[in-house]
């Protein structure tokens, strides 16, 4: 990929002394031109997070314009932000977290820099955070050595760049070193399992609420926080073990899932099964009750991919079982394939699930004779299509929110014309705005399995 069609941007903090604000940006520019080899190259973008006073310093004064001019940095790159973070404001600091995050796409082709010599120290310390969960490799800091004679040096640290350099100052543009090893201590610490037990405790949590307060499921807790932590000490030992580990403490929270659904679909007797045996029945339960509406396609593939990994681990072959390059793949996949079978699980349970804990008796009311003009209203609503919209917002662009507005758009017009074809009655429509649509018709379960499809 060629760096140069690449745009590049700066973030960095304000100063009451308009020189040492200038003077960072104009040695980041050239810090950049030198990096890429590039003597043309300026910051497409120049965000700088002000204090009132440091924002209220630089339009009181213009000479900064002529010492940017100087090394060809246009003053209409500078993007201005304010920061108020002296009272340690919950509402300001999410509020300075949300500009940043705009600043930053990952989506982008971009390289950022970010500047670490100005500002309150608050500021800079959420710089540096900001850097490190975004794995951002170009972190500087600007070093002058001023004069030891009072005077000199006050009279020096007004000066800007070019003028610093004519004199002779020694100025050392500090490289932070690689901020990425910090997760190698932070999966020592089990900081990524912190990260995860939220997560897990979402989803164990929302599967409590649907059972009976009869059934303890503690043990699922700890069977996925055990697989996490055990996959993080894989990667930082690189030992075979905890990878294998790993897999089997998410294969037992996986298994633990399957035993709540057979428990409540028919009492199952749980004694001497293996893993595979039991999604094989959870499988087929819902592959003979249709009425449940569970795409057995799918959780076939997903039940098929889990007892997979865990039986190659638990038998494995000459060939690759011993190999720890797949190991600590099937490590990472067996992690997620347990959270995304407990989501598939309480997501499927909690349309079917009563009061009690129990399967409802859904009834098929298929109309048996075919001239039976019997009509019934029928509503479909979008699943998590505003989900799918706001994750645009926050992950892409206006653009992508438009095109994923598009695609739900064209869904729903394309479903009001299938209605409208098999029902044969331009008129069975009601309304299909948004993600929803509402039609009559008399049932057959023939046309209602296709549209939910």
């Amino acid at each position: 990929m060629n760096v140069y069609q690449q745009s590049f941007k700066l973030i960095l903090a304000g100063n009451i002394n308009v020189s040492a604000m200038i003077n960072a940006i104009i040695r980041a520019t050239l810090q950049a031109r030198s990096d890429t080899q590039n003597s043309d190259l300026t910051f497409r973008q120049i965000h700088i997070f002000h204090t009132e006073q440091s924002l209220q310093a630089l339009t009181a004064s213009t000479s900064w314009q002529t010492a940017l001019k100087q090394y060809k940095i246009s003053s209409t790159s500078l993007v201005h932000h304010i920061a108020k973070l002296e009272d340690s404001n919950a509402d300001r600091f999410r509020d300075l977290v949300e500009q940043l995050r705009t600043i930053v796409n990952p989506l982008e082709n971009a390289q950022n820099y970010i500047d670490l010599t100005n500002g309150i120290s608050a500021l800079k310390s959420i710089l540096a955070v900001f850097a490190y969960v975004l794995d951002i490799e170009n972190i500087y800091s600007l070093e002058i050595e001023f004069s030891n004679d009072p005077a000199t040096r006050k009279k020096q640290a007004n000066l800007f760049y070019h003028d610093l350099e004519s004199e002779g100052v020694n100025i050392e543009y500090r490289k932070f070193p690689q901020i990425r090893e910090f997760d190698t201590f932070g999966k020592l610490n089990y900081t990524e399992v912190l990260r995860h037990r939220s997560i897990i405790d979402e989803l164990v949590g929302s599967l409590t609420r649907l059972l009976p307060s009869r059934l303890d499921i503690e043990h699922l807790r700890e069977s996925l926080l055990s697989g996490v932590h055990s996959r993080l000490l894989g990667e930082v030992t690189e030992e075979s073990y905890s990878y294998r580990h790993s897999i089997f403490a998410s294969s037992a929270g996986i298994e633990e899932v399957a035993n709540i659904i057979l428990t409540i679909v028919k009492n199952a007797d749980l004694e001497n099964k293996t893993l595979g045996k039991k999604l094989d029945e959870v499988r087929d339960f819902f592959a003979q009750n249709p009425k449940y509406f569970v795409n057995t396609e799918m959780l076939g593939h997903l039940t098929q991919l889990i007892k997979s990994i865990r039986n190659d681990i638990a038998h494995p072959s000459s060939t690759n079982g011993y190999s720890k390059e797949i190991t600590a793949i099937q490590s990472r996949l067996s992690s997620q394939l347990a959270f995304a079978f407990l989501q598939y699980t309480t997501k499927t349970l909690s349309a079917f699930l009563d009061q009690n804990g129990q399967f409802v008796n859904i009834q098929i009311i298929e109309t048996p004779i075919e001239e039976d003009e019997t009509v019934f209203y029928f509503g479909f609503d979008g699943d998590s299509t505003g989900d799918y919209l706001d994750r645009a917002f926050g992950e892409s662009s206006e653009e992508e929110v438009k095109k994923r507005s598009k695609i739900v758009n064209e869904a729903i017009k394309t479903l009001k014309k299938l209605i409208c074809k098999d029902t044969k009655d331009h008129e069975s429509v009601i309304f299909a705005e948004g993600d929803n649509i509402l039609f009559k018709s008399r049932y057959k379960i023939r046309f209602i399995l296709m549209i939910c499809k």
